[in-house]
């Protein structure tokens, strides 16, 4: 019998169910046969499949692109087999079903916190910024901004492409900083973290679409990306500040200075990760050692979900990646 949910699909199985499409493209065999590279999901379960151009069921290249679109769920029968290690699909058949079929929700991967608490945690993070220009400004962006801050997505695909999933990795990032600020005191500047943490990668609701069913990067955000989005963003607000009252210089070097750990948040300009400038405070540095834990654990524990234990996978922007067995405690409880 073939397997009819996606979440439990394995290499060996067929399959015949519903899936949500993530990300197509049309390519050519080495005879020049055209062929679409289809990804498909469900919640956290992403397959990548292949459909030949015998299982085209006659339509044209131009039919199947307008089946085949990013977000559309679809009904697909196929088998899955096993490709560098990972689960492959072939598609031979599929259909458009009926609106009746359909519950977008059951496909969607979600934050594992709810939006209500997160936003409520977020927000006592920022009434702890005790320095009054970083509070406000963080406190105005964060508001003026929540609707779509709290939904959407922190990545197309590195790490927490998921709905919520910029709310939730904000919110593990000031979680991981007030651990480290417990332990460290008054070392760190708690405001300038908490600020620059919450508002580090705001710029990506203006850098990616609103779609979390499949996510692509916006021509906005292709030209300038998050970072110079989200320091646009600060540099706005603190000319509106200066409309309404006297800012200091020691106030304008503040807002600099989180511009600065905003700018340097992925580390510095030699890894190539994206920077646009080079880290030059204590906080600056910690905040991308911070972002860089979060992102990492997401994506390990994301690469190794579906890995056997004692597998090791390539793993794209990681490299090879072990899951190591499980030991079970021996001491009674």
């Amino acid at each position: 019998m073939p397997v009819t949910c996606l979440l439990e699909v394995s290499p060996g199985n067929s399959f015949d169910g519903l899936v949500l499409i993530k990300a197509v493209k049309l390519e050519k065999t080495k005879k020049g046969d055209p062929y679409l590279d289809v990804t498909i999901g469900k919640k956290h379960k992403v397959i990548e499949c292949k459909i030949w151009n015998n299982g085209f069921g006659g339509r044209t290249v131009d039919e199947m692109l307008t089946i085949f679109t990013n977000g559309a769920v679809l009904h697909v029968i196929g088998n899955v087999s096993e490709y560098n290690g990972k689960a492959q699909m072939t598609i031979n058949e599929f259909r458009v079903p009926n609106k009746g079929e359909v519950n977008i929700s059951d496909y969607i991967e979600m934050a594992p916190e709810s939006i209500d608490s997160m936003e409520n945690e977020i927000l006592e993070f920022i009434d702890e910024i005790k320095i009054p220009i970083l509070h406000q400004i963080t406190l105005q962006l964060f508001e003026e901004n929540k609707k779509y801050f709290m939904t959407h997505v922190a990545a197309v695909k590195m790490h927490h492409n998921f709905r919520s999933g910029l709310a939730y990795h904000t919110l593990s990032l000031l979680r991981i900083c007030k651990s480290i600020c417990d332990q460290y005191g008054e070392v760190i500047d708690r405001s300038k973290m908490y600020a620059a943490l919450t508002l580090h990668d705001m710029g990506k609701i203006v850098e990616m679409s609103r779609d979390f069913t499949a996510p692509e990067y916006t021509l906005y955000g292709k030209f300038l990306g998050h970072i110079q989005i989200v320091n646009q963003m600060i540099d706005r607000k603190l000319v509106s500040i200066r409309n309404e009252r006297t800012v200091s210089k020691e106030e304008v070097t503040i807002v600099y200075e989180l511009m600065n750990i905003i700018s340097s948040h992925h580390g510095p300009l030699s890894n190539g990760w994206g920077s646009t400038a080079e880290p030059i405070t204590l906080e600056a540095h910690l905040c991308h050692m911070i972002d860089n834990i979060d992102a990492k654990i997401n994506m390990i524990t994301k690469a190794t979900e579906d890995m056997q234990e004692g597998d090791v996978q390539k793993v794209w922007g990681l490299g090879n990646i072990y899951k190591p067995s499980t030991l079970k405690s021996s001491v009674s409880e």
